[in-house]
């Protein structure tokens, strides 16, 4: 295959384009890293609640679907009593 100088441009753009990606992928997790570190949490954790604000964002009532399946999960969860956890 012999490549004339537009698909060149056109691949090395490409190439160019992966590195800025790469690049801004690892900032990225660089700055999660550093909000759970100020949080006291897991970059899991920050990962998730971004993740919902994004669906939220994009479709909404995600959040609202969440409570409802917390709320339920909650409910199925014995509740202990004074007695037990002494």
């Amino acid at each position: 295959m012999e490549l004339d100088h537009k698909a060149r441009e056109a691949i090395e753009d490409i190439i160019n384009r992966r590195e800025g990606i790469n690049s801004i992928q690892t900032q990225l997790k660089e700055d999660m890293k550093a909000v759970a570190e100020y949080l006291a949490v897991k970059p899991a954790q920050v990962a998730r609640l971004i993740s919902l604000v994004e669906r939220e964002r994009a479709k909404g009532d995600v959040l609202e679907t969440e409570r409802g399946v917390i709320s339920a999960a909650e409910s199925m969860i014995p509740v202990a009593t004074t007695e037990q956890t002494i």
